[in-house]
């Protein structure tokens, strides 16, 4: 039996549920992409988006002489979500919100360089 309003395909006996599937993949991707393991390529690019953002108050290579900044080699490397908010909009007492100086896709280089730098 066929559901109301659902569009049959030909070849497919369920459209409603494939359809159903493929978007709920769709909306997995973006959290599928930020827990695979960055490429070698992805980690020189954040590390080169660190060296010009981060390094000042982070240190070179994330070794923070400093009590304020937070050590970045502790940062938890399944909570991409965090990181991405931490940046954009800053975290008391001293780190500034980067959100109209840091594109998303520089975020995210940044994060490959964060799991998988020194």
């Amino acid at each position: 039996m066929r559901a109301k309003n659902c569009i049959a395909w030909p070849g497919f006996s369920r459209p409603c549920t494939y359809l159903a599937a493929a978007l709920v993949l769709c909306a997995a991707l973006p959290a599928a992409a930020e827990s695979a393991l960055p490429t070698p390529a992805q980690i020189d690019d954040g590390r080169l988006i660190y060296d010009d953002f981060c390094a000042t108050c982070h240190g070179r290579d994330m070794v923070s002489a400093g009590v304020v900044a937070f050590d970045l080699r502790k940062f938890p490397k399944d909570d991409a979500e965090r990181f991405r908010n931490s940046v954009l909009n800053g975290k008391a007492p001293a780190m500034p919100a980067w959100r109209d100086k840091i594109s998303l896709e520089e975020i995210s280089l940044l994060w490959a360089y964060v799991r998988g730098g020194p």
